[in-house]
Parts: structure tokens; sequence; C-alpha cells
């Protein structure tokens, strides 16, 4: 079928290089559309007959176009070379039983309330969109895991316990997720702030019970909001409970290095200890995404929305400084803007308004915040960013103006400046 299907998009796209498209905006949208379909489910035969669209399009002078092929070529290149592939990997060298979705979590004994959360592997992993290093960071892990026995026949075993840290909402938790996924391991999800209790010696109870339930089973332990404990030690009535209850969690950890995988995150490492710190033999920064990255993230979490490259230049320019959640949270709320505004063609500046406008404390200090400027001033700031690469065109598509407009705002600027320089 996916054979049969491929043949068609084919056969269409072929078709659509040899009509006329000057201005038909339309049918370059479909082909956009149908290339990123095609590479992401097909193989090189797709491949080879995009890049044959893509030198037809040069030849009919559709650069812009070109460009966006060419960009998608190149993504598509990029994530087949970190394309998850699950583990193959029984893990008969860990002991313990296989977790089944038929075992319930371990509860906290008063009040019932369970412990942690169960997430079995995925069938297909989705690749978080993340810098090269810290993809090749990840990547070191998976493939020492994946050669295990070899490693343990030296006495070198892959790596049990690893912290991930960096600023909130640059996809921490999902990237365990993640890991569980390609090392076909259930990941048990405890956040460590809902193990605190307010009965005396209840907590470090919670935490016995959750470890010992995940060294009965082969496993990812991914411990959420770890510095939950660490905040603890500014309460002067605390001391004594929260003494015992990290050296709970110390002991804990250093026992479960022989039972399996145990991942860590904090939104604020430099509340831990020391000690705690030194529990953990891999420790990796998860940073707020450059350019290149948020343009990707944007991509993903666009579709269907039709998009282009000039509309993904320009949002991952204007999106400087948001983490991976408040890109996610930002195209939620264009796509209900849009859906809703339909009828009055909304532009891109439009619907990012609406966004800045229920998001106040969001990019306080980010350039998104000239959404609340006027077009010209807009205009103005795009041009004088040549990173960003747009034409006066493209800054016109962007403000829903056309070309002239754009030219002749950035005229009556520097006429403006020439004025004030010349009076000064």
């Amino acid at each position: 079928m996916h054979i049969i299907i491929d043949l068609c998009i084919i056969e269409a796209m072929q078709r659509m290089a040899t009509a006329k498209m000057d201005k038909n905006s339309e049918l370059l949208r479909i082909i956009r559309t149908m290339s990123r379909i095609g590479l992401g489910t097909s193989g090189p035969a797709f491949r080879y007959q995009v890049e044959r669209l893509v030198k037809a399009l040069r030849n009919e002078g559709e650069l812009r176009e070109a460009e966006a092929l060419e960009e998608l070529l190149r993504s598509e290149e990029s994530e087949s070379k970190m394309k998850p592939s699950r583990l193959v990997q029984s893990f008969a060298a860990l002991p313990g039983e296989n977790l089944s979705p038929k075992v319930a979590p371990p509860a906290d004994r008063e009040t019932s309330a369970p412990l942690c959360e169960i997430h079995f592997p995925a069938e297909s992993p989705i690749s978080p969109v993340f810098p090269q290093s810290l993809t090749e960071a990840v990547e070191r892990i998976i493939e020492e895991w994946a050669h295990v026995e070899e490693l343990q026949a030296i006495g070198a075993a892959p790596p049990r316990t690893c912290m991930l840290f960096g600023n909130p909402g640059t996809g921490k938790t999902r990237l365990g997720y993640y890991m569980g996924d390609r090392l076909g391991l259930p990941v048990i999800l405890a956040r460590l702030d809902g193990l605190i209790s307010s009965f005396l010696g209840t907590t470090a109870r919670n935490i016995g019970t959750l470890f010992d339930f995940a060294n009965r089973y082969r496993c990812l332990l991914l411990l959420d909001e770890f510095d939950a404990l660490a905040k603890l030690r500014d309460d002067p009535q605390e001391v004594g409970e929260i003494k015992r209850v990290v050296n709970a969690l110390l002991q804990n950890i250093d026992k479960r290095t022989a039972f399996g995988f145990t991942l860590a995150i904090t939104n604020h490492e430099g509340l831990l200890d020391p000690a705690v710190w030194r529990r953990f033999e891999v420790r990796i920064k998860v940073p707020v995404p450059e350019r290149r990255e948020r343009e990707l993230i944007l991509e993903r979490y666009l579709a269907p929305l039709p998009t282009d490259s000039v509309m993904l230049r320009f949002l991952s320019w204007i999106t400087e400084g948001l983490t991976g959640s408040d890109l996610e949270a930002m195209v939620r709320s264009l796509k209900r803007y849009t859906t809703i505004h339909s009828k009055g063609d909304p532009t891109l500046i439009d619907a990012l308004r609406a966004y800045a406008l229920t998001n106040a404390t969001a990019g306080r200090e980010q350039r998104i915040r000239m959404v609340s400027d006027s077009p010209q001033e807009i205009a103005r700031e795009i041009m004088s960013s040549p990173e960003i690469g747009l034409t006066q065109q493209d800054v016109g598509a962007v403000l829903g103006k056309d070309q002239a407009t754009i030219s002749r705002w950035l005229k009556a600027e520097n006429l403006a400046e020439r004025t004030m320089a010349n009076a000064e």
C-alpha cells in the first residue's frame, strides 16, 4: 500500500513540476505538504524525486519554494541520522521481573495516594528536538547500554544513574520518557514533592516503598522535582526529619545502582547538596533551544497548519529565549486564534498579539514583546537583523502588507534618521 501511495504522490508532484506555477501559491503549498509527508514516510526513491522537483522549481524561478524544499531535505536527513530505533537488548543482565500494565503502583499507607506513575515504552518513539551536543550525550548512554554484557565482562558496566538539570520547560521529563522508550524499559515516574508527607517518618517510608517497587522490576526510575527535598532544608522546624529523609534517599539510590537505571530531574541544581551530585555518574544540562532547534520544534507543533520557510524563520527569530514548553503553548494559542478568526484573514502578527495578551509574563525580556509595536517598527527591527535572512517581500508576507509598503516604511525611517542626524 505504501508503495502505491508513494507512486501516486511522485506522479502528482512530477505533473505539478511541469505545470505553470508562476503565482499559483495554492499549488506550491500542496507540493510542499506532499513533500513533507513523503519524506517522513518513504525511502530514497521519494527523496530523489523531491530533489528533481527542487531543480524544476529553480528553473521556473520559484526560488523561495525551492529553498523551502531544500530545507525539508536537510531536516529529513538530519532527523534520519537521529531517528530512534528500539534498543535491541533483552536486559537479561538486569535483575528483576518484567513490569506489566496489570501491576498497580505503590501507594502512601495513610492517604492511599499512588507514589508514582507507570509509562510503558512507545512502539515508535519520537525523537525530541535538542542541540546536537545533547543528542550525542544521550546516544552515548544508549550505545553503552546496547553493549551492557560486553562492558560487564570487563568490569565497566554502563552508567546506572543520570541527573538532568536546566531551566523549567526545556523538555527534561520528555527526554526521560524518550530514554525509557529507546531502552525498551517502562518508566516509573515519581515526583519527590508528592512523596513528602506531614506525618513524621512517612516521607522516608514512602521513599523506601518506591525504591523497593522499582528494584523489583526491570525499569527506568525517573525522579522528578528532585530539588523538593533540598528546599525543605530552609525550614528550621524540619532539620531532624529532613536529615533522615535525605539519608534515606541517598541510601536507596546507592542500593538502586545494582538493579536498574535511575534518572533524576531538577530545575534548581544549585539547591542540591554535593553529596547528592556524587550519586550520579552522568550529569547532563538540558539547554533552552537555539534558533535552529526552535525552527524544528515549531514546524513539528504547527502541523497540520500550512507553514513555509519565511514563517518558520520569523517565528524562530522572534521566540528567542523561549523554551520548548513555551513554544508548544504559543503554537496552541496561534492555532486557536487562526481557527476562530479564519474568516477575517488574520495575519501572523495578529495571532502573536493574541498570545502575548494572555501570556503577559512570558518572554518579559524576550524579542516576542515587539509584537505590540507598530507594523513599521516591527518591519524596521526585522530588516535590521540580518541573521534572520528575510527580504522586504518576506517581511510584507509576515505583516500582511505588500513589498512596496514595506519599502516605503523603510525609506521614511531612513529619511527621518538622516534628518535628525543633520539637525544634530
